[in-house]
């Protein structure tokens, strides 16, 4: 099959001077490309590289306080002083003397 594609082909080259199915020159090996597209297309790619993960330590460098357990702590300490208040509330109506309560916070 392929000695018959080959017959074709030189053949054809033959009965018309050239072959037709390649070109007589290579294409776009004799291309130029100027050092400023070069340099924008590293650029370029070099931003998209790294836009992605910039985003991510943005993010993780903003929101620090969460990740390193300072929020937890926080909601923490207020949970506690929460129920504290809400006890001493609930303690204060009960008692017999009605002691007057003042919260300072």
């Amino acid at each position: 099959m392929a000695d018959m594609l080959n017959n074709n082909l030189n053949n054809n080259s033959l009965q018309n001077g050239s072959n037709n199915l390649r070109p007589s020159k290579p294409f776009g090996l004799n291309v130029k490309v100027p050092e400023r597209t070069i340099q924008q297309i590293s650029e370029t790619v070099k931003a998209n590289a790294t836009s992605g993960v910039s985003n991510i330590f943005n993010y993780l460098a903003k929101n620090e306080q969460v990740f390193d357990g300072t929020v937890a702590r926080q909601l923490d300490d207020l949970f506690v002083q929460d129920f504290n208040t809400k006890q001493i509330l609930k303690n204060s109506e009960t008692v017999e003397n009605k002691a007057s309560f003042v919260m300072d916070m």
